[in-house]
């Protein structure tokens, strides 16, 4: 018997071994892209680069300030395929701020992936289906169930609660465009109808009548957005419920916007509801965006590592399939080692599409 395994090697052991599908280490070092090499920001400094006030005043809105940022880098026909679809299809306004910028590719814009989902263009649109045939507006029929406003209770332990209408970026796939960002030639968008205050108390005292909830995504729109002593408050005030477990902050800006969780201010609140969840023994957790590795820079590894230092449970990545930028199965790979051994972002939910109107 012994005898016959060693054949059983030896045969094997002639055939030799077939190619890795996959290269690892990645090929790409993990820096932070030179923002000087843009023509916009050659003369912006490191401390207003990792300045957050500096990366929002200076997030860019419209077509001429992608000319400002990108100069002769970015091709007449491809600023007026952007420009067409802002003003035919965007269910988005553009805002996206310059870290985000950054991660583009300036060579080649037209199929750099991060540039194909923050600044879509009318010629990739599909011209058959330019939306879904079921799309619809709310596509997750979560107004439909809002127990109070703003507060989506669909499963019988978890509820949503959107705390904010607004982001730092926005996405065009954002499935909660009927309600989050200013309205554009497309969508008139829906608006909170009672004010943060009354509409906090609502949810705090819905979640207090709710012993059967354990689970809280906080979100909006985006928490970066919340003034940050508002935000404390209001998950100090479900870490003070008894019967909550788990508590999910909803952020896509860790990726887009890190200096925003750089912030002394900022770290100081994270710390302190670090420290009020482990003495709780609640489950603290950050949820972020991010859908191409490119995005995943050292200035958010040095972010999402204070989360951790601080006691959070974990920080996550939902990303959201997308053809021309995560769609094959080495941009997904790339992405979920560049998030583990590079920022500690563990790689949790790969989204399809929801049907949103488009």
């Amino acid at each position: 018997m012994a005898g016959g395994a060693d054949s059983v090697r030896e045969i094997a052991s002639e055939e030799p071994p077939g190619p890795q599908p996959f290269r690892y280490p990645l090929a790409q070092t993990f820096t932070e892209p030179d923002w000087r090499r843009l023509p916009g920001y050659r003369n912006t400094t490191r401390s207003e680069w990792e300045s957050a006030r500096w990366q929002r005043l200076h997030s860019v809105k419209d077509v001429s300030g992608l000319r400002a940022v990108f100069g002769e880098l970015l091709a007449d026909d491809l600023a007026e395929d952007i420009a067409q679809d802002v003003l035919q299809r965007a269910t988005m306004p553009m805002l996206v701020p310059p870290q985000m910028l950054n991660t583009m590719g300036e060579l080649d814009l037209r199929n750099d992936p991060v540039r194909r989902y923050m600044l879509p263009a009318l010629s990739e649109r599909c011209k058959e289906f330019p939306s879904h045939p079921y799309a619809m507006r709310d596509s997750l029929h979560e107004a439909e169930m809002w127990a109070v406003e703003g507060l989506t209770h669909r499963y019988p332990t978890k509820v949503l609660a959107e705390i904010v209408a607004t982001c730092p970026q926005y996405c065009g796939h954002c499935t909660r465009m009927d309600l989050v960002g200013p309205s554009t030639a497309q969508v008139d968008k829906y608006a909170f109808r009672t004010r943060w205050a009354e509409r906090e108390q609502a949810i705090l005292d819905y979640l207090k009548d709710s012993p059967g909830v354990r689970d809280v995504v906080v979100s909006g729109g985006d928490i970066a957005n919340v003034p940050v002593a508002r935000l404390e408050a209001f998950v100090m005030a479900l870490l003070d419920i008894e019967h909550i477990r788990d508590i999910r902050l909803a952020s896509k800006s860790l990726v887009a916007l890190p200096q925003h969780f750089l912030q002394p201010e900022v770290l100081e609140a994270m710390r302190r509801l670090g420290r009020r969840s482990q003495e709780r023994g609640v489950n603290l957790a950050l949820h972020t965006h991010a859908n191409h590795a490119n995005q995943v820079t050292p200035l958010v590894a040095r972010a999402t590592a204070h989360l951790l230092d601080f006691q959070f449970r974990d920080v996550r990545n939902q990303a959201v399939l997308l053809r021309g930028v995560n769609a094959t199965a080495d941009d997904l790979l790339a992405l979920s080692f560049r998030l583990a051994d590079d920022a500690r972002i563990t790689p949790y939910y790969i989204y399809m599409l929801s049907l949103i109107h488009i």
